[in-house]
């Protein structure tokens, strides 16, 4: 079978989605013919090239709007593809709008997968992106749904969302779980160490709650003379905000310390991962974010707030912990957790062992061709 991922973005060291779009499609080339076609901001990068059995098709993009949407132009291309299925991943790009165009042009088949930002962000933001957003998901965004044959999603509350606001037939809907690479991600317990460090792996937006940390962390008197550490992986609008805080806590003699790691290949964050206590994930909005399941195939116990999908597989002292959004929340499941040695180890041990039974590479990848197949009846 000839397969055609389409993406904004591709690689192993990007977002939770495009790890996606990686681990799977270099899984499918064992069996399948697979083509993946994405952007890059890089001249030099544009074209055809090949890495790991995935034959990859590169759009050059000369800007990206709202930091998420690259602007580029590869409808002709798709169109000479000879692929059985395109492979849509998201709905809210122009990627998967010139796919979808391809797919009806050539009477093709399409899957339209879904990896979150589905209807109006939970948290504040400007009027202008809530308009913008509102326009786009009910012009191109219904479009590129509506002409897609099955969709899938990694989060069963965005399949309600869609089911409701797009008035989606739920047969035409499918659950299909994120993935991760089990054998990258081996499982080990840390051992107890005098200084505490929560981690942070994920863009430096608001949305992601890293305003709200910021917030609880400047407060001395929250903490109670409690020593810790938090590091943070990754970039995006906060990272200067972060940055003005750690030299203030450091200054002001702080009993939290903060390390600003920036942007880390993915292959470094199995090791990151392991050095922390806990990752901490304070999030207004997620569908089933990548990093947590990293983590608790790690070892690496969940902080998490009650978002997206997250309790539905994230069982509070059992697996991971859960927090409602506010400092006390906050406060009470760190150190719960800290002060707790046999509850981390038993929620690390019951985590990996739910990683290993529902996202396991090897079974989202069965599950997918399945879907594949179900397109040709």
């Amino acid at each position: 079978m000839r397969l055609a991922h389409i993406c904004p973005f591709v690689g192993e060291h990007l977002g939770g989605s495009e790890r996606y779009v990686h681990n799977i499609s270099t899984m499918q080339s064992k069996e399948h013919d697979v083509h993946v076609y994405t952007t890059t901001r890089h001249l030099s990068r544009v074209g055809v090239s090949k890495k790991n059995g995935v034959t990859y098709h590169r759009f050059y993009s000369p800007a990206v709007i709202w930091n998420i949407n690259p602007l580029n132009l590869m409808l002709s291309q798709l169109c000479k593809s000879d692929a059985d299925v395109f492979h849509i991943h998201s709905y809210l790009y122009f990627t998967s709008n010139q796919a979808v165009l391809a797919r009806l042009l050539k009477r093709g088949k399409a899957l339209l997968q879904l990896h979150g930002g589905v209807g109006n962000p939970p948290y504040r933001t400007s009027l202008r992106r809530r308009w913008v957003k509102q326009i786009y998901d009910h012009s191109l965004g219904q479009f590129t749904i509506d002409k897609s044959d099955l969709i899938a999603s990694v989060s069963k509350t965005d399949l309600e969302t869609i089911s409701s606001v797009y008035n989606v037939p739920t047969c035409k809907l499918c659950y299909v779980p994120n993935v991760v690479d089990t054998d990258q991600f081996s499982f080990s317990l840390r051992d107890a160490a005098s200084k505490k460090t929560l981690l942070y792996v994920g863009d430096l937006e608001r949305w992601k709650g890293v305003g709200s940390l910021i917030q609880w962390i400047r407060e001395k008197r929250n903490w109670d003379g409690q020593s810790f550490r938090i590091r943070f992986v990754g970039q995006g609008s906060l990272y200067p905000s972060l940055a003005r805080l750690r030299n203030e806590l450091q200054k002001n003699g702080h009993p939290i310390e903060i390390d600003l790691l920036g942007q880390r290949k993915h292959s470094e964050i199995p090791e990151i991962l392991k050095s922390a206590d806990a990752l901490v994930l304070p999030s207004f909005w997620e569908g089933m974010p990548t990093v947590v399941l990293e983590a608790m195939a790690s070892g690496t116990p969940v902080i998490s707030t009650r978002v997206g999908d997250i309790p539905t597989f994230v069982q509070h002292n059992h697996n991971g912990l859960l927090f409602e959004n506010s400092v006390d929340s906050f406060r009470s499941a760190v150190f719960s957790l800290f002060e707790n040695e046999e509850l981390s180890q038993k929620i690390a041990k019951n985590a990996r062992k739910m990683i290993e039974k529902e996202f396991s590479l090897e079974r989202i990848a069965s599950v997918i061709n399945d879907l594949y197949f179900s397109l040709g009846q």
